[in-house]
């Protein structure tokens, strides 16, 4: 026996099966930086979690490109609906706009930072021949060159490079800045002596120094870090002196209150799980956790920190 169906339910029906396949409709998560890379890996991480609180998919798009900005703009263009969110990366909040003479997106504006999933400091290195202990040694050895030193970075304008034009200021200690396309060729020139200094990424750092090609000197904390327990932080010789990398959760600017309280609640419940946890730190990552006004406030620190740093040392991207 077929029964007939109202013509008002009809009209409605389309309307009703809206919500199902919005459901059934991936998350996408955008991030700049490449496959396989310590920030790729950890946004992975909270991306299964994620998935598996909303109950939908959460797929991760890797646009690398233009230090974070082409994901970060891709971003900013999507509609504020919760069907794409994305890493945005400590430089696009926050130094990017003092490199770049023409932004796609207003970084104050355009997005809605939900929380700050993860940090990682540096680690200053020297070639494990160099006769130098710790940190206060560093700038007299520097200075008996007779020449300026030559500082590795993995990029112009990276949070490495920055950390050392502030470092070579606050030492007293002309440089020479070498810049290379990332860590790794950076790292064997600083082992085969012919660079003298590096801040490098923790996650990189550290198989250098365990592996004795390099030394560390200190990490760009604002404090002593489990994460490497043997070095002490700059902070301790040169009062005030911070300088990580970090990465947030963030959607495009708009989203719906009641939709970021609950990617903010899933994210905090991931990030509380011990287990997951030991995976950050395993990649050299740390777990800060501010959200509204203090992620705020860490912004806005950021952004006038490292602002004084480029206009200060006068770095320019060719």
């Amino acid at each position: 026996m077929t029964c007939p169906i109202p013509r008002r339910a009809l009209l409605l029906a389309p309307f009703l099966a809206t919500p199902a396949r919005a459901q059934d409709r991936p998350v996408r998560l955008l991030i700049g930086m490449p496959a396989g890379a310590a920030p790729d890996l950890l946004t992975r991480l909270l991306a299964e979690r994620l998935a598996a609180g909303l109950g939908q998919a959460v797929v991760v798009e890797n646009r690398p490109g233009a230090a974070g900005n082409l994901a970060a703009t891709a971003l900013a263009r999507a509609a504020p609906d919760g069907g794409t969110i994305g890493t945005l990366l400590g430089a696009t909040l926050a130094i990017n706009r003092h490199l770049y003479p023409e932004m796609p997106f207003d970084p104050a504006r355009d997005f809605a930072p939900l929380l700050r999933f993860a940090r990682f400091p540096g680690v200053v290195l020297v070639p494990r021949e160099a006769p130098v202990a710790g940190l206060a040694e560093l700038g007299p050895w520097l200075r008996g060159l007779g020449r300026p030193a030559l500082v590795a970075t993995p990029g112009a304008g990276t949070i490495p490079h920055l950390a050392a034009e502030m470092l070579l200021r606050a030492i007293g200690v002309p440089g020479e800045m070498v810049h290379y396309r990332g860590d790794p060729d950076a790292l064997r020139d600083l082992a085969a002596g012919r660079v003298q200094v590096m801040v490098a990424p923790l996650p990189a750092a550290l198989p250098q120094i365990e592996a004795g090609r390099a030394r560390g000197l200190a990490v760009t904390a604002a404090a002593r870090t489990p994460l490497a327990p043997g070095l002490p932080a700059v902070a301790e010789t040169l009062p005030g002196f911070v300088a990580e990398s970090w990465l947030a959760l963030g959607a495009p600017a708009g989203l719906p209150g009641a939709q970021a309280e609950r990617l903010v609640a899933l994210a905090q419940a991931a990030l509380a799980d011990p287990t997951l946890a030991s995976r950050f730190a395993a990649l050299g990552a740390e777990i800060p956790g501010e959200t509204g006004p203090a992620l705020a406030a860490v912004i806005a620190a950021e952004d006038a920190r490292w602002g004084g740093v480029i206009r200060d040392a006068g770095v320019r991207l060719e």
